[in-house]
């Protein structure tokens, strides 16, 4: 029995620590570097998971029952790597070190079987047997783990999914998710401003979702992690239109100033300047809804994930392709994505367990 792994990610190279210790027969393939996304992932800190785990921070129930499933099997899988870990007050896991590296060396600790900068194009099956680019072959399974667009620059975006071309896979559509929003708005005198704040999420005046956290403010747009949340849900609607950010200042109080001197000290001085042309009556009504229309998304580039992705449609509860159950597919390539806070990343370990457990069953 000989597998071929396609992506050098979390999920791939889980996968490969499972086979190498079940002695099983494996080549991983990277097109670029090995885990990419993992070495920024917690601006090099590594946010590889979260303990506070609830069926919404997935966008589909699928993502949460699989998580849930094989979360004290991931634990275990890091203890038997050696990789230590801890947890924030946020409930965020994180190497004890708080350095993406360790968590890469732990997963490549033990020599896996990788070949580094080597594009799939293409998946072909000869006499039940599977090869790729149609020379590396011949592998009885392949398992297909190459993440998404994310955070690749528009030139490495080109191509990215040719590999799936010939599968005949059903999609869903892709739309950046965990982004900044473009809004229609002139922030040139605010940008990189930080502020504490409820930010909602309105279509048609009506609230998608909110959340409290810190905003920073662009010059033609807005981020910061609650934005990022705010932007899955918005990534998922069918009709984007009459979408609107609303920024609730104060949140826990009611402000209602007489006089704009009164905003000194209670904003950013940025924003005391910013405020300046507007009335006493137009302030206090920004001062909690602070709000402008959405534009956009700012471009995959700039997302942490990517919404949509192979349609669940399309994948068995072992992440097996229907049409074909000798591929697998795991990671973000699926129609599954998560909030900020660790929850990408415990979707791809997972899945590298799920895959690795039905693989070590059929040996």
């Amino acid at each position: 029995m000989k597998v071929a792994i396609i992506g050098g990610g979390v999920c791939g190279l889980t996968l490969a620590n499972i086979l190498e210790q079940q002695k099983i027969s494996y080549e991983l393939f990277e097109k670029s570097r090995i885990a990419r996304k993992l070495l920024a992932s917690g601006n090099g800190k590594a946010n590889i998971g979260n303990q506070n785990l609830t069926i919404e921070k997935y966008n589909h129930p699928f993502g949460y029952q699989l998580v849930s499933k094989y979360q004290n099997q991931l634990f275990e899988f890091w203890k038997s790597i050696g990789l230590h870990t801890k947890v924030d007050e946020e409930g965020r896991i994180y190497p004890y070190s708080e350095s993406s590296l360790s968590v890469l060396d732990c997963l490549m600790k033990k020599p896996l079987h990788i070949l580094e900068n080597y594009p799939i194009e293409t998946i072909s099956k000869i006499n039940h047997k599977y090869y790729l680019n149609d020379v590396r072959g011949p592998f009885d399974y392949v398992v297909i783990a190459t993440g998404s667009i994310a955070s690749f620059i528009p030139k490495k975006q080109e191509g990215f999914y040719h590999h799936l071309e010939n599968l005949n896979l059903k999609m869903k559509p892709l739309f950046p998710s965990l982004v900044g929003f473009k809004l229609n708005c002139n922030f040139q005198r605010l940008d990189g401003v930080r502020i504490k704040c409820r930010a909602s999420l309105l279509q048609n005046d009506k609230c998608i979702y909110e959340e409290v956290g810190e905003v920073i403010l662009k010059r033609d747009g807005i981020s910061g992690i609650c934005i990022l949340n705010l932007s899955s849900k918005y990534a998922r609607l069918e009709n984007k239109s009459n979408c609107r950010i609303s920024l609730d200042l104060f949140p826990d109080l009611n402000i209602n100033i007489k006089s704009k001197e009164e905003l000194v000290g209670l904003v950013h001085p940025k924003l005391v300047s910013y405020f300046q042309e507007d009335s006493l009556e137009e302030i206090n009504i920004k001062l909690h809804h602070f709000s402008f229309p959405i534009v956009g998304v700012y471009d995959y580039e700039f997302a942490q994930v990517v919404s949509g992705g192979i349609s669940l449609e399309e994948v068995n509860q072992s992440l097996q392709l229907i049409q074909d159950p000798n591929i697998f597919v795991g990671g973000e390539l699926l129609d599954i994505d998560g909030m900020c806070g660790g929850y990408n990343l415990m979707f791809a370990f997972c899945s590298g367990l799920k895959i690795g457990e039905a693989l070590c069953n059929i040996k």
